[in-house]
């Protein structure tokens, strides 16, 4: 299957100012993920896949790490409790066969008694609460380990285990889909010399491959499980190569000479260059993720805390061109500030909405005392440059003049948790109502410091309200709570939605089987020829 492309009428323009977008269907080649039959063959073959950068880590769970590198290296060794469909988000069962809420905080868990760890041994309810307990002792701070409670997480048999969290929020469970959340063995884990040593060297597991060897700064090389337990899953490749080239047109280039299979992770627009390549498979796909601009409200000094001036600035945004660069083309201005594809989306605009009233956007900028123009200033990464040049000629428009600080990674997560920007762009994932759910909006992390982006501000009623929507137990009530929330963003202009994120990944043209777990990674055990 493949995506067709909106193209649009003056793109470089759109990039430098403020211009109609006209769109028409071109014939773009860009394939969809999820998309192909499973393997059912088996080969001595090797994959080489090309990453970005090395990960520090191969065992994130256990150091408190989060690497986009790391998961999809993880995502090959581990398994996990529960599985999730990748087209309908619905959770499956997978080590567990059956699950239970006991009460609003504890979930007992049913376990496969024909599971077999890397080692040897089977599978047991104490392997569960051992790494329930380390990720909650080691990865305090992160998503996969704030969230447990250790101390009420206990086996009742050896096939039964009860795990207890510190928050009520029904939809935790899918974060136990997550690739880091993997299950292990104590026995395991000590053999090779406790967590330290194993994050290094994690032979251990029961996924669908298991860990062969790390050369530091050349490659990870996993080899296939052959006792795995599921007989529905056949890996076709006996190995998996990754290895690790920082520049995208060069990981493109070697699938394009036939020295790598895969290439993962280009920027969207730079990846777009190869839809016509017929050499190549060029995958272009949304996650559940929406990119969106903030504004800082944060420091009494900032424009930005003036509603008239935030309301300008919504204004003055040409969606469809921001939308345009943003996406290579292949999607078009979110209206939610949910993915489209997600269970809780809320419409909350509409398409005339989005339409730029630079009129208005002037009025309310002299009503704000801004009459001769405006000055803001934002950070910026370097592949966000594009996106960030088109709201800026979008802004011009407007007679608001944006400055663009491009900064290397450091400094842009210093500046975004210390709110250096007058705006910033940030996408957040909401494929399901985790207990972060509106982060950018909560009232602890928000004091704590602890959220890069956003718009440093929230009120108490706010934040009970997006408390109320997360631990809703009814999904169609929650999704009533979650637009109304949606309005608030909207009438005080709070937050404004842009454009669906994408990722890409780019294979050689005898590559099948490409798919994806959660966020934007792509599952490299379901890949064959």
């Amino acid at each position: 299957m493949k995506v067709s492309k909106i193209a649009a009428a003056g793109l470089t323009a759109a990039m430098l100012v403020s211009v109609p977008v006209y769109a028409e269907e071109t014939t773009g080649t860009a394939y969809s993920v999820n998309a192909d039959e499973n393997n059912t063959v088996e080969t001595d073959e090797t994959l080489q896949i090309a990453l970005a950068s090395e990960p520090s880590t191969l065992w994130q769970g256990a150091t408190g790490k989060t690497e986009n590198e790391a998961s999809i290296i993880e995502g090959a060794m581990w398994d996990t409790l529960l599985a999730q469909d990748k087209e309908t988000g619905e959770l499956l069962p997978n080590l567990a066969t059956e699950w239970e809420w006991v009460d609003e905080t504890h979930c007992r868990f049913t376990l496969r008694d024909d599971v077999t760890m890397s080692d040897g041994t089977p599978l047991v309810a104490d392997d569960v609460v051992y790494t329930i307990s380390l990720f909650a002792e080691r990865s305090a701070n992160t998503d996969y380990g704030r969230y447990f409670d250790a101390e009420t997480t206990e086996a009742e048999d050896e096939h039964t285990v009860t795990i207890g969290f510190t928050t009520k929020a029904p939809d935790l469970l899918t974060m136990l889909s997550w690739t880091p959340m993997g299950i292990v063995s104590e026995e395991e884990v000590e053999a090779l010399g406790g967590p330290e040593q194993a994050e290094k060297n994690p032979a251990m597991g029961c996924g669908k491959y298991i860990f062969k060897e790390w050369q530091s700064g050349q490659s990870v090389i996993l080899e296939r499980n052959e006792n795995y337990w599921n007989p529905d899953w056949t890996g076709y490749f006996k190995e998996i190569r990754f290895t690790f080239t920082n520049d995208g047109s060069s990981r493109a280039m070697a699938v394009e000479a036939g020295d790598i299979d895969v290439a993962f992770g280009l920027p969207i627009n730079q990846a777009a260059t190869y839809v016509e390549n017929p050499s190549l498979k060029t995958y272009l796909y949304n996650f559940g993720q929406v990119t969106h601009l903030f504004f800082n409200m944060g420091d009494d000094s900032r424009p930005t805390k003036d509603a008239k001036v935030r309301e300008a600035i919504d204004l003055a945004l040409d969606y469809d061109s921001v939308a345009m660069v943003g996406t290579a083309g292949y999607a078009e201005p979110s209206l939610g500030y949910f993915d489209s594809s997600s269970q809780y989306y809320n419409e909350t605009y509409t398409s005339e909405e989005r339409a730029v009233d630079l009129e208005r956007a002037k009025e309310l900028l002299a009503e704000a005392g801004y009459e001769n123009g405006l000055e803001l200033e934002t950070i910026a990464l370097q592949n966000e440059v594009n996106v960030y040049t088109a709201i800026q000629g979008s802004l011009a428009q407007a007679g608001i003049s944006l400055t663009i600080n491009t900064v290397d990674t450091a400094q842009y997560v210093q500046e975004a948790f210390a709110g250096g920007y007058d705006i910033i762009m940030v996408g957040e994932y909401t494929a399901a109502r985790f207990p972060t759910l509106f982060t950018f909006f909560q009232k602890e992390p928000i004091e704590a410091g602890t959220v890069i982006g956003g718009d440093k501000y929230t009120t108490d009623e706010l934040d009970a309200a997006i408390q109320d929507a997360i631990q809703e137990e009814d999904t169609e009530t929650a999704k009533e709570k979650l637009g109304a929330i949606e309005q608030t963003f909207k009438e005080e202009t709070l937050v404004v939605n842009l454009y669906p994120q994408m990722e890409s990944i780019i294979t050689g043209s005898d590559i099948k089987g490409v798919s994806t777990r959660e966020r934007n990674y792509i599952d490299v055990t379901t890949l064959y020829k």
